[in-house]
């Protein structure tokens, strides 16, 4: 009895490890291929916070995690990330600030206007940009502190290279310990 429950337990926890690894893949594959698709279809999405205009509420180097919304329930106040063109150079980039003024225009398109971090809501002022609901990418449902430092480390050249080293490092210690032990079995077998 107990040999069929460890090998249920064996199976379970096999299928639970490609059922993740097959998510993992096709969470890579969407950030490759379509990175705005992936907050869609996971219902989160987490993004490395680069500029102080959040602080102290959010702090550089934090990894935010936005998830899937509904445009028409965004409100003022909440916070959420954005694509704008923040250079005016014509490149977009990822933006995490409070939204300042949600408004429709005639054709029934949402004009979202943003602001960074103030201390006192007197002192607010809008970004320049104007957003529409297809340039927000999530709304804010929380951050964690500094996580952004180690993401940012391995999407780094040197980050990737010690990556793979550690990786290769693991793979043979593993491969060495299973190589012992089958040797020890073997050993026993003949002796018997």
């Amino acid at each position: 009895m107990e040999k069929s429950s460890n090998k249920v337990w064996s199976y379970a926890k096999t299928g639970l490890f490609y059922l993740f690894a097959f998510l993992l893949v096709v969470y890579i594959m969407l950030e490759l291929f379509l990175p705005e698709q992936t907050v869609k279809v996971f219902q989160f999405k987490p993004y490395v916070v680069l500029t102080q205009s959040m602080e102290p509420e959010i702090n550089v180097n934090d990894m935010v995690v936005v998830k899937n919304f509904d445009v028409e329930e965004l409100e003022e106040d909440d916070i959420i990330t954005f694509y704008a063109d923040i250079n005016y150079d014509g490149t977009k980039e990822i933006v995490t600030h409070y939204i300042y003024s949600i408004n429709e225009n005639t054709d029934g398109e949402f004009i979202i206007r943003t602001n960074r971090y103030y201390e006192s809501a007197s002192a607010e002022v809008p970004d320049p940009w104007v957003l529409t609901g297809d340039d927000v990418l999530g709304l804010y449902s929380y951050h964690i502190p500094w996580v952004g430092t180690v993401i940012l480390f391995l999407q780094s050249p040197f980050g990737i290279a010690a990556l793979i080293v550690n990786i290769g490092v693991i793979v043979a210690v593993v491969v060495m310990i299973k190589q012992g032990k089958k040797e020890e079995v073997e050993d026993e077998e003949k002796s018997d």
